[in-house]
């Protein structure tokens, strides 16, 4: 029955590797065991003449057990390992398989995968055979150096008359997964069940961590029933690869289910799972619902890390909720926990986004004082803050202090500093920094070209901006649909309206799908040349190739039909209020200002009284039609 069962196991994978391992014709020659420094000789290196002292003297904290309360050992190199092994090799009486396990063992553990295959050469030359164990053994070797060649010790455990146990098929099933061969371990795990092999808790956790490495996840999670019926019970592992990649995947709901699933059957959650659970939530924009989950596992004494507090802190100054952040900091602070340099980076760049430079300037002090070294990217952040600000000469005194430190500056540095020298009308020095950006040996990003396109366009320097772009278009850096847009706008906006239709129209040619912001662009420049049965025509295209309006998109458009009293407006209006969308207050400004439009929107409108929606033919005030275009 037992080979019945294994043959099952065994067919699938015969073909595939019919190369055999070492005891069935092992392929390393002696030169290539000579050069690996494995040629083994007599040796007299151990206390006493004892082959064993390094076996009893092993740590026990790297120990590999075997058997019960039987600890392994560990060499502190490869070469006493050999050593050992060669010794014990020419011992009589031989030391019994225990030992040459044990040994084993330890090689395995400093990864000398081909090592061990080797020794187990030997040991069978040498007259010693093997058992289940120590076939495990040279099936985990393999494993880590050709899956299939594990096939191929199975095949000979069961030609020995061994019965494997579930550890030699979880070692199968974990090299499978090792190689990335996801879809042939499931195969072999579920060949593995059809042949009364009951998986335990390493073979699960090994296949649930496969599925989900390969986006499998929810397929991983249905193992959790499975698991179940067979009577083996998850542990904190399992539930955390499930819930990681689910947070991973943005299905943070499904995540707090089994979240949920995990606690009902008492299994302690630990720090990895909140902060999985916590990185979901602040993903999906829920720092309310992370905060709340931080209370909780501190309440459960269960400490957050350094990450898991960094991480929030990230989120709220992201979300520009920078007092928040300031409390978790001080949170963190009590418990003992010592922020790193991504906590200080993340609350800098809080600051910054709140154009709190100076309260930015002093984090970094703080920061230094505390011994934690700022990086580029902390200097970045500053000198980017410094320039939204337009303090462009402290700017330029931290991008000293940075190379002063001896940090080299990097694209983004050079790149926000030479933003701000152009948004100053610093022009001069803007091309300056960028020679010795390409001195540096520093090469433009897209980012980096549109800061230089944009800086040239707004100093009236429109020539050099088209000539760079030119430059760029036959470079191996190619524009992108926000370094077009920038050109297209500024060709509008300058009355090169042919120009730019016809770079426009040049975007499919080089595979770009136009995005809303590029159609807004060319339809306001439709409008501004009063071409709008075009700008009409554009507008409507745009849904058609499948990106469709949005609300600055019908602003644009609105305004323009209004500022040439074109009838149209009306329907626009209907339509983007329709959609949801509302008007902005320039495109306000200018309906109530039209007699005409107003007394067209006033005969149609649907005002708002409490719940009632009431058709009102004398029309609400302007006052009152104003407030419903801005969606109030």
């Amino acid at each position: 029955m037992a080979m019945k069962r294994l043959s099952l196991l065994l067919a699938p994978s015969s073909a595939a590797s019919p190369a055999s391992p070492a005891f069935l014709g092992f392929p390393f020659e002696r030169s290539q065991l000579r050069n690996m420094g494995m040629i083994l000789k007599p040796s007299l290196l151990f206390k006493d003449n004892n082959p064993f002292c390094c076996l009893h003297s092993c740590s026990s904290s790297v120990s590999y057990r075997h058997g019960k309360d039987k600890k392994g050992c560990s060499f502190s190199n490869i070469n006493d390992a050999l050593s050992a092994f060669n010794h014990m090799l020419h011992l009589q009486p031989q030391p019994s398989i225990v030992q040459f396990s044990k040994l084993l063992s330890a090689v395995v553990r400093m990864r000398y995968y081909e090592t061990v295959v080797f020794l187990s050469k030997q040991m069978e030359l040498a007259g010693i055979s093997h058992n289940v164990y120590t076939f495990n053994i040279l099936i985990n070797c393999f494993c880590h150096l050709h899956a299939d060649s594990g096939f191929s010790v199975l095949a000979k455990i069961i030609k020995l008359g061994f019965e494997p146990s579930v550890v030699t098929f979880s070692t199968i099933v974990n090299g499978l997964c090792i190689e990335g061969r996801i879809a042939r371990a499931v195969e072999f795990f579920n060949d593995m069940v059809a042949g009364g092999y009951e998986p335990n808790l390493h073979t699960y956790n090994t296949i649930i961590n496969g599925l989900c490495k390969i986006g499998d996840t929810s397929v991983a999670a249905g193992l959790l029933k499975k698991m179940d019926e067979a009577g083996c019970e998850p542990d904190v592992v399992t539930f955390n690869t499930i819930i990681d990649n689910l947070c991973k995947d943005r299905l943070v709901n499904k995540a707090l289910d089994i979240f949920s699933q995990m606690k009902g059957k008492s299994i302690k959650p630990d720090v990895i799972t909140y902060t999985s659970l916590m990185h979901g939530l602040c993903n999906s924009g829920q720092w309310k619902e992370a905060s709340a989950l931080l209370n909780e596992m501190m309440g459960l004494n269960i400490m957050p890390d350094v990450v898991t507090f960094s991480m929030l802190i990230d989120t709220l100054c992201k979300e520009g909720e920078v007092s928040e952040a300031q409390g978790v900091l001080k949170q963190m602070t009590e418990k003992g926990v010592e922020p790193n340099i991504f906590t200080y980076n993340s609350l800098m760049d809080g600051y910054c986004l709140r154009r709190e430079v100076v309260e930015a300037r002093k984090l970094l002090d703080v920061m230094i004082s505390k011994g934690c070294s700022p990086d580029v990217f902390s200097y970045s952040i500053l000198i980017n803050g410094y320039c939204k600000t337009k303090r462009i000469d402290d700017a330029k005194q931290v991008f000293d202090e940075m190379v002063h430190q001896g940090l080299i500056p990097d694209t983004v540095s050079y790149s926000n500093l030479i933003g701000g020298l152009f948004q100053a009308g610093r022009v001069l020095e803007a091309k300056e920094l960028l020679k010795d950006m390409y001195t540096e040996g520093h090469s433009l990003n897209l980012i980096t070209y549109s800061i230089l396109l944009d800086g040239l366009i707004k100093q009236d320097c429109f020539d050099q901006a088209l000539g760079l772009f030119r430059d760029m278009q036959n470079s191996y850096l190619k524009p992108d649909l926000a370094i077009y847009n920038i050109i297209i706008d500024a060709m509008c906006k300058s009355g090169k309206l042919k120009d730019a239709r016809e770079l426009f129209l040049e975007l499919s040619v080089k595979g770009l799908q136009p995005n809303v912001r590029v159609w807004t662009t060319i339809i306001n420049g439709l409008c501004k040349e009063g071409l709008l049965d075009e700008a009409y025509k554009a507008f409507r295209q745009m849904e058609e190739d499948g990106c469709p309006p949005d609300n600055c998109s019908y602003n644009v458009f609105i305004r323009g039909l209004l500022q040439h009293k074109d009838p149209r407006a009306v329907q626009l209006i209907s339509e983007m209020t329709g959609k949801g969308f509302s008007a902005d207050v320039h495109t306000t400004e200018l309906v109530v200002d039209d007699d005409l439009v107003v007394k067209q929107l006033l005969g149609s409108c649907e005002v708002h009284q409490g719940e009632k929606v009431v058709l009102s033919k004398s029309g609400p005030s302007r006052q009152s039609l104003a407030f419903l275009l801005c969606g109030c």
